[in-house]
């Protein structure tokens, strides 16, 4: 295995890490709080995008994917930051 392909595995499972630990878990709870939010009403093409978006940012993502307090900090503002994204019916 060369070089190029360990990193390649480990920033794969890296962005499926964050999605399991972070947008899981906020889109849950988007759903419960939000049911008209973009994010719910769309949720592949929502989930494209943060999987876009998780990829290219992993590597300031690692903090808060090994540090619990810096997780749950995380995830509130991933919360609070989506509720003002509202379905305007485009």
């Amino acid at each position: 295995m060369s070089i190029w392909e360990g990193i390649l595995i480990f920033w794969i499972v890296g962005v499926c890490l964050a999605m399991w630990k972070i947008w899981r878990p906020s889109y849950k709870v988007i759903l419960a709080i939000d049911e008209n939010n973009i994010l719910v009403t769309r949720p592949i093409t929502s989930t494209f995008v943060v999987a876009i978006i998780f990829t290219i940012f992993l590597p300031f993502m690692v903090i808060p994917l090994l540090i619990p307090e810096r997780l749950e900090e995380f995830v509130l503002g991933f919360i609070k930051g989506a509720k003002r994204f509202k379905n305007n019916g485009i």
